[in-house]
């Protein structure tokens, strides 16, 4: 299997694969790819994406589908059906490919999500209240500072890249703290 991103919408040929939330007549362009499936014509595909600047194209670790990220949103695809398989996240930053594991791990604005060959897919608590910064990935452990508004400061945090599991996520601990605020009605004149 192969594919290559193109710039942009070819002016010949067959239209596009459109993918998009907002259905199949939304005809705007976004990250363009050509797919070569091994028992059909070569296609394309146009992903309009989300709302951040990271994109990219990689193969699925399962082998036979493509992870294709347009603009922060990552999806699944068949290139031999022209199919969606699945909608892994939004918002994404960056990737990490465990090739040993055979997953990729995904990085939005405040967690992370991963998909592993076998389809089998966790998701980690919201981490940080906005980014991330010094990321380090250490064998299955990766470490790194959260956002927290709430102390305006960078905390240290661990992810177990195996199943999502995250130690000292500020989020989490800052909203454990939080009280319910009832409104009182107003005195009457």
């Amino acid at each position: 299997m192969r594919f290559e991103v193109l710039p942009g919408l070819p002016p010949y040929g067959p239209p596009a694969v459109s993918f998009t939330e907002n259905g199949p007549r939304e005809w705007r362009e976004g990250q363009v790819v050509r797919f070569y499936p091994s028992n059909s014509e070569p296609w394309i595909g146009n992903f309009l994406g989300g709302l951040t600047k990271f994109s990219s194209v990689l193969h699925h670790p399962n082998g036979s589908d493509v992870i294709v990220i347009a603009m922060g949103e990552a999806v699944v695809v068949d290139p031999e059906t022209r199919t969606l398989r699945d909608r892994i996240g939004a918002q994404i930053e960056e990737i990490f490919v465990l090739e040993e594991e055979k997953s990729v791990v995904f990085r939005s604005i405040v967690d992370f999500c991963a998909i592993a060959a076998d389809n089998t897919k966790w998701h980690s608590p919201r981490i940080s209240w906005d980014g991330f910064r010094g990321l380090k990935r250490s064998g299955l452990e990766l470490s790194g500072e959260a956002w927290s508004p709430i102390q305006d400061a960078w905390v240290p945090f661990q992810l177990d890249l195996s199943n999502g599991q995250c130690l000292n996520a500020i989020y989490q601990a800052d909203m454990s703290r939080a009280r319910e605020v009832v409104a009182r009605p107003m005195p009457k004149s």
